[in-house]
């Protein structure tokens, strides 16, 4: 049986960005047939939480200029700059600043080759702030149900209205 991860990623203290995390922390307790992790910007310590996993699901804030919602299937065939912006996130960044990317990107170099999907929503602001902007907290009902609808292909279940229910808990103590 395929180990599965829902995972949120995302800084809470930078607005919209924090939009992984909150959906994490709302799927936990609402979801039967895969693991929901919350990362938030955890760096290199996500490598030993997610290297086991067969299929990883990741929630994050993207840019996008012509969709508010995408879900992409990441390629796991490493390109050259995909290496250098890896190797260039681990010199200037750190090891506690390591994006999402770069994550995967060194799971792959280390033999790790998950089934990767990155269920993208759109940002408005990335500023110093708690809670999400308007603009994307009007479209967290939409973005939970397409999420639901794309793990069932998984035999995964998302119980839609405990999401929202929990999800509007969250956001009303980050405000």
């Amino acid at each position: 049986m395929k180990r599965i991860a829902i995972v949120g990623v995302g800084n809470r203290l930078m607005g919209d960005d924090g939009l992984g995390s909150y959906l994490a922390e709302a799927l936990q307790g609402n979801v039967k047939g895969c693991e929901v992790i919350d990362l938030g910007a955890s760096g290199i310590a996500s490598f030993e939480i997610l290297k086991d996993f067969d299929i990883i699901i990741i929630l994050d804030a993207i840019m996008m200029e012509d969709k508010d919602f995408d879900i992409i299937k990441v390629n796991n065939e490493i390109d050259s700059d995909e290496l250098t912006s890896t190797v260039l996130d681990f010199e200037y960044s750190g090891s506690h600043g390591l994006g999402i990317q770069s994550v995967l990107t060194t799971l792959r170099i280390m033999g790790y080759f998950p089934e990767v999907y990155i269920v993208g929503c759109r940002h408005y602001v990335l500023d110093v702030k708690m809670g999400l902007s308007k603009e994307l907290s009007e479209k967290l009902e939409n973005i939970v149900i397409k999420l639901a609808d794309f793990v069932k292909k998984f035999n995964i279940e998302i119980d839609i209205k405990g999401v929202l229910e929990k999800l509007n808990k969250v956001m009303q103590n980050n405000y």
